[in-house]
């Protein structure tokens, strides 16, 4: 019997869409404020590659994606293309000088980068949390990538407060500090 996969592929236009590279996966930060190695457990959403569905604008014949929630979703290819580079990202903040903004709703944090296809900011959104010790709990902290996307030329650009160093941001999660950014 198969594994099962975290996004079973999708199947747009005859074309089979493989997204086993947004399967979880856990990375190790040698966090010296912590005094410990913390064990950071990473899982992505569909936003990062599908879009808010419109059925205006949904392709005849293509699946919807989180079809049963209250806000159904629809593939996006340029998302898709651009989700495959998300577990290499997530990985590249683990370096001393990276650093993540905290947005408006102070309960989420994104990392941007510049990209040239489409040509603007790629924004990662993600929420971190101290994982929840149930049993023999193998992370130290859960990361969630909640979305990711190009800016489109009509769109605003979120609205962002204060930086604060990734690694910091792990180790004060962790250690239940408070994580807020100057307005």
């Amino acid at each position: 019997m198969a594994a099962q996969t975290y996004f079973p592929d999708l199947f747009i236009a005859g074309q089979r869409i493989d997204l086993s590279h947004l399967e979880p996966f856990d990375f190790d930060i040698d966090s010296r404020m912590a005094k410990k190695i913390l064990k950071v457990h990473v899982t992505f959403s569909t936003h990062c590659f599908s879009r808010k569905f419109r059925a205006e604008t949904h392709p005849s014949g293509e699946p919807m994606i989180d079809h049963d929630s209250p806000r159904p979703r629809t593939f996006c290819p340029i998302r898709y293309r651009l989700s495959k580079q998300l577990p290499a990202l997530i990985l590249k903040l683990n370096h001393p000088k990276c650093s993540v903004t905290q947005t408006a709703s102070r309960r989420n944090w994104v990392y941007s980068i510049k990209i040239e296809e489409p040509d603007g900011s790629y924004y990662v959104f993600f929420e971190i949390s101290k994982a929840i010790q149930v049993g023999r709990q193998q992370q130290d902290l859960t990361l969630f990538v909640e979305s990711a996307y190009p800016i489109e030329p009509d769109d605003a650009a979120p609205v962002l407060l204060g930086d604060m160093a990734f690694l910091v941001l792990c180790a004060k999660t962790y250690m239940r500090q408070p994580v807020a950014t100057r307005r």
